[in-house]
């Protein structure tokens, strides 16, 4: 009897101890996130252009750094076309896994006042992820251009039929000279070009008399003396080209810029992309990476702070690109 009561105490206290033993061993796994693990194999971050501008070249130094830090291959996808409405949309129809990713401009904000209609909504089928940076936008006109500054300009327009190119219809240049012109009461034409640097390029050789670029776009032609700066659409005067006086300092209140952002698929987990967030922070804050950028200051955000933002630049350019009825379409 007494043989039998141990042998029962025995079994109970093993079929305890073991039972604890598992609870403990599956404890981290039942306490683990998808950021916890993440990333475990190649990332993918989609670019809308082609290779070689400011937008691909910062895909690039954030991947190459997002691969030292993490271990894991990160690549960038060129995916060009439509005004970035190509790569857009497929990042917009990836897997929500945190492995394919997306570094997105102004023209995220413009393309659904430009377009009738789009394969994706711009704000439900993303996730952000965090602001990258962003570059002022200048006003760069052909040497032999016999205005000096903007208030030159404003003059010379009463006289003569002034033309001006930009990065294209309803990019963020193009929309900037738009503000720039109600704001000084002034008419210009605008040149449509496929691109910031064919209109750079004729601005250069004077088939246009100035192009409205971002400092990066033509900051080499700039120094090389092959082009002049008006002014810059910025609230202060910028680092990158301090010489430059504002749009404010002449008297116009006008700020432009090209910004850049990482988002992700909707839907992708939430802790993967407070992971995505903290590691873009930490990149974002080096400073050794400014002279690979083209003029591009580095920035970061929150999630919440980037929607946000997107969202007030949509309210910002639609009334505008409407009053202008423009469309991409």
């Amino acid at each position: 009897m007494t043989t039998m009561f141990f042998q029962r105490a025995y079994l109970a206290l093993r079929s305890s101890v073991l039972a604890a033993l598992a609870f403990l061993l599956i404890q981290p796994a039942m306490a683990q996130t998808p950021g916890d693990s993440y990333p475990q194999r190649q990332i993918k971050i989609i670019v809308p252009f082609p290779p070689g501008g400011s937008t691909d070249t910062l895909a690039r130094v954030l991947a190459q750094n997002m691969q030292d830090d993490w271990g894991q291959t990160v690549i960038v996808e060129n995916r060009p076309g439509a005004s970035t409405i190509v790569g857009s949309q497929a990042a917009a129809k990836a897997e929500p896994d945190g492995y394919t990713l997306i570094v997105v401009v102004g023209n995220h904000a413009t393309n659904p006042a430009l377009h009738s209609k789009l394969p994706y909504d711009t704000l439900k089928d993303f996730e952000p992820i965090s602001y990258l940076g962003h570059v002022p936008i200048v006003v760069y006109a052909n040497p032999a251009f016999p205005a000096a500054n903007l208030k030159d300009l404003v003059a010379i327009t009463k006289k003569q039929p002034v033309n001006f190119g930009s990065a294209g219809l309803g990019s963020t240049t193009h929309l900037a000279a738009e503000s720039f012109k109600i704001e000084a009461n002034i008419d210009m034409s605008h040149i449509v070009y496929r691109g910031g640097t064919p209109a750079m390029t004729d601005a250069i050789a004077g088939q246009i008399p100035m192009t409205w670029a971002t400092v990066g776009q033509a900051l080499q032609q700039y120094r090389a003396g092959q082009l002049k700066p008006l002014g810059i659409a910025w609230p202060t005067r910028y680092a990158a080209v301090p010489e430059i006086p504002t749009f404010k300092e002449q008297g116009f209140d006008v700020v432009g810029s090209e910004w850049y952002a990482l988002l992700a698929p909707a839907g992708t987990p939430k802790p993967i992309i407070a992971k995505l967030n903290a590691e873009v922070r930490k990149i974002t804050a080096r400073k050794d990476l400014g002279d690979k950028l083209q003029a591009v200051e580095l920035s970061s955000s929150s999630p919440e702070e980037l929607q946000t933002f997107i969202k007030n630049e949509i309210d910002k350019w639609t009334p505008l690109i409407n009053k202008l009825g423009l469309k991409a379409d």
